[in-house]
């Protein structure tokens, strides 16, 4: 089963504040979902569930 979650570190904002050495916050592309604002997992189902 393939499912999209939303990114845990963004929460599908798609962007993330980060702090420069400077003191100044500039926005950056999340690196946990690539900007996306989602996740794919893919989970395997087991056949005793099925039944």
């Amino acid at each position: 089963m393939i499912r999209k979650e939303t990114c845990p570190n963004c929460k599908g904002n798609r962007y993330v504040s980060i702090e420069t050495s400077d003191g100044d916050s500039r926005a950056n592309k999340c690196p946990h979902c690539d900007g996306n604002g989602y996740r794919i997992r893919v989970t395997l189902t087991s056949e005793s569930s099925r039944r």
